[in-house]
């Protein structure tokens, strides 16, 4: 005869998280993936959740509006809401231009397979001879292989040779906020942003720990692109007040809230380099691209593989004493036929096909005092509060 007992197995039960996050290794925050995997490996996983990302975009604005739709997309496809304003395009155009995510034959999302140079590996004509390798001098094959790409398998991967199905853009919440026949002062634009992000953010599901169990929790994405523009009907000449003050408002609100934000940013157009610091200590994570188009390094040879270089101006620190620091900071870009790539920036084996290299032409080595270092103005980088 069996004896009843109150003893009871504990089962572990799965945490009710957001669709699209998971906690992050290092302070056990929740995270979303911004669309570009080695973007969110650089960041420590991806975006934290009540964080703000700000892009000073390059000079064509190529590059950041690219890293503006990976947000977007990766946010569609997780099924989050999202607030989306601009002063330069109408904000349709931009959900209506998204990269479309890759599928396998099962239906789920892949994450292509990159090689040690962060090509995707594609293979034809049958299996790869596994003695095929190339051969290098014998000196070097004992040498450690260095990987260059960063790989972060979180979020989905697309490709920017097609579009998004319309079912999946209609199937989200979406909130669109057209400035460009605006006739307001920068001011008052500033303040209607403000006032449909907090409408935005007052449903109860995307609440952070004060939510009632009915309702299922979402996240809520808000993107602002070329904040800051003449467009904006504000002077980049002039140190106004508005735009900082609408940074810390907005940090504010995303701190207590499943939402996160990117804001892109045209820095180069402000000449004052102080007040573009004062913008960069009011968001949780800065990034900037530099493009090589129209400057002289897009002639140079030692940048002949990439399109720009990518810096890390300040990584988040939120909720933690430490935060992720990369291996290296010497990053750049690439775009190909199908992805967008950051990679860890390497020499070419040889700068030129016709370079004639004599030993006449010797460099004298710099002289370095112990215990001193050589820094650059790009050679920084701040951790946030």
């Amino acid at each position: 005869m069996a004896v009843k007992t109150s003893f009871k197995k504990k089962s572990s039960s799965k945490p009710d998280h957001p669709r699209g996050t998971r906690p992050s290794l290092h302070n056990a925050q929740l995270q979303v993936s911004t669309g570009v995997p080695s973007l969110d490996s650089l960041l420590g996983g991806g975006l934290n959740l009540g964080s703000l990302l700000l892009v000073e975009e390059d000079s064509y604005e190529h590059y950041s509006r690219l890293l503006l739709k990976y947000f977007l997309a990766e946010g569609i496809m997780c099924g989050h809401s999202f607030v989306l304003s601009s002063a330069s395009e109408v904000p349709e155009n931009i959900i209506n231009d998204l990269p479309a995510a890759i599928f396998d034959n099962q239906g789920s999302s892949t994450m292509p397979t990159l090689t040690e140079h962060g090509e995707e590996e594609i293979i034809e004509g049958g299996d790869k001879d596994a003695n095929d390798e190339m051969k290098i001098a014998w000196q070097y094959k004992k040498l450690p292989k260095v990987q260059s790409s960063f790989s972060n398998q979180f979020g989905h991967s697309f490709d920017l040779t097609k579009k998004m199905e319309r079912s999946r853009l209609d199937a989200v919440n979406q909130t669109f906020l057209n400035l460009m026949d605006c006739k307001t002062k920068g001011t008052e634009m500033y303040q209607s942003l403000t006032e449909v992000i907090i409408q935005s953010l007052s449903d109860g599901k995307f609440a952070g720990q004060t939510y009632t169990q009915r309702q299922q929790r979402t996240v809520l994405r808000v993107v602002i692109h070329s904040l800051g523009s003449p467009l904006w009907l504000q002077d980049a000449s002039t140190n106004s007040s508005d735009l900082p003050r609408l940074l810390h408002s907005l940090r504010g609100i995303l701190r207590e809230t499943n939402s996160v934000a990117l804001i892109t940013i045209p820095t180069h157009l402000f000449q004052d380099l102080t007040y573009v610091r004062r913008l960069e200590r009011l968001c949780d994570s800065v990034i900037q691209l530099e493009s090589f188009e129209g400057s002289e390094k897009e002639q140079n040879p030692i940048y002949k593989e990439y399109h720009g270089l990518f810096h890390l101006i300040k990584l988040p620190r939120i909720n933690s004493l430490t935060c992720h620091y990369p291996e290296t900071l010497d990053l750049a870009f690439k775009l190909k036929r199908k992805r967008f790539l950051i990679e860890k920036l390497h020499l070419p084996p040889e700068l030129s096909e016709t370079a004639n290299r004599s030993q006449e032409d010797t460099v004298q080595p710099a002289k370095v005092t112990k215990g001193t270092r050589t820094k650059t103005s790009k050679d920084h980088i701040t951790i946030s509060k």
